[in-house]
C-alpha cells in the first residue's frame, strides 16, 4: 500500500499516487478516509507545501502543490488534485 504524508506528518492510506501528464497535477486515490477530512487536510497549505509518496522503501517528495482542484468520491477511494498556485 502507498502512504501519502502531509508536511505535519499525517499519513493516508492511497491507492495510486503521480502526476498527471494531462495537466501536471499532482493526483492520488485516499482510502480509508473521508471527503471532509481530506478537503481540510489538502486544503491547508501547511500540509501540502510538501506531501511525500511512500511505497516500501521508495519515497517521493513533491513540493509546492498547495491549490485543490479536485475531490471525488470513487468505487474504490476519494481522488485528490493539486496544482502548484
Amino acid at each position: 500500500m502507498i502512504k501519502i504524508v502531509t508536511a505535519q506528518g499525517t499519513e493516508f492510506s492511497a491507492n495510486w499516487a503521480g502526476i498527471s501528464e494531462l495537466d501536471g497535477s499532482l493526483r492520488f486515490e485516499v482510502v480509508e478516509s473521508d471527503i471532509q477530512t481530506l478537503f481540510q487536510i489538502f486544503s491547508d497549505r501547511e500540509h501540502t507545501k510538501e506531501l511525500t509518496r511512500v511505497f516500501d522503501e521508495d519515497r517521493r517528495t513533491f513540493e509546492g502543490y498547495t491549490r485543490i482542484i479536485r475531490i471525488a468520491q470513487m468505487p474504490s477511494g476519494i481522488v485528490v488534485g493539486l496544482m502548484h498556485e
